[in-house]
């Protein structure tokens, strides 16, 4: 509790350095004290406001304000005996009495005020002057602590609950959106890869390589279809036929339009140079 007693503040009237315990005596002589400012954080206080004053604002928090946020440092829970005196000197502002206000009040200026009953009654009997006969003050004081402090309890857990739970809410919309942003990347990736695949199919479909239509492969092929055809009565077949059955040996049963073409022609070609085979229309006739 060191740092709750080094706390000093000055007189906006005449300058004097003050310890919190001072200040009342100092304002009750002091004609031009109308308020103190506390030497920390330069903060002034008007009456009793000064006995609220427990922390002091950091340079970054008075100048940013609204936009100020604490560092993890900043954010350190306190211990309980500085809560504890946090609580005292806080109640004095729900005091149901004046008198009650002003036993709140010199109970927070003493600083080192136990938490646990039975030494609060022997502190507050020897600090408040209340050893005869003043044990119903003190229970007053204590109940009246007791149910100040459980009541600012439930309220931080009904706050950290709140808080929780919209974190709680918050990490389940942000997975939420991952987890479609994800389901989006993945049917992108698939579609893009059957699109892939589709236009593989369709090049191998249209395209067909130059060693498959050369004059010396087609001509190989055309031999050996009509030789598979010499052992047939008719000893013919329709160029068509012939076309189809070549293209299928080729490999060439799904090729594009203008490579059918050139197909067609390059075997019309062959069948004119072979001997053993002439063309008569649409038939191809084989020779004895």
């Amino acid at each position: 509790n060191e740092s709750r007693n080094m706390v000093v503040f000055s007189c906006d009237g005449c300058g004097d350095v003050l310890k919190k315990a001072q200040v009342d005596v100092h304002a009750n002589r002091c004609y031009s004290c109308a308020s103190v400012s506390c030497a920390d954080c330069l903060v002034s206080f008007y009456g009793d406001d000064y006995r609220t004053h427990t922390q002091c604002k950091t340079e970054a928090e008075r100048y940013e304000k609204s936009v100020y946020r604490p560092t993890k440092k900043q954010q350190k829970k306190r211990n309980p005996q500085e809560a504890w005196m946090d609580l005292i000197e806080r109640s004095s502002q729900h005091a149901s009495s004046p008198s009650m206000k002003n036993r709140l009040q010199t109970l927070a200026t003493l600083g080192n005020v136990p938490r646990k009953e039975k030494q609060f009654r022997n502190f507050c009997g020897n600090s408040l002057n209340l050893r005869q006969g003043g044990g119903n003050v003190v229970t007053e004081i204590w109940t009246f602590l007791s149910e100040l402090r459980n009541q600012e309890r439930a309220e931080e857990e009904k706050r950290k609950a709140e808080e929780d739970e919209t974190r709680k809410k918050q990490k389940e919309v942000e997975e939420a959106a991952k987890e479609r942003h994800k389901k989006e990347k993945d049917s992108t990736t698939e579609s893009d890869s059957n699109k892939k695949k589709n236009d593989d199919v369709d090049q191998n479909k249209s395209s067909v390589s130059p060693e498959k239509l050369s004059a010396k492969k087609v001509r190989k092929t055309m031999k050996k279809v009509l030789k598979k055809n010499t052992h047939q009565k008719s000893k013919s077949m329709k160029l068509k036929l012939l076309r189809r059955e070549v293209q299928a040996l080729l490999g060439l049963g799904d090729c594009d339009n203008s490579n059918k073409k050139l197909l067609k022609k390059m075997l019309e070609n062959e069948i004119s140079s072979y001997k053993k085979v002439k063309i008569d229309g649409k038939v191809v006739s084989i020779l004895s």
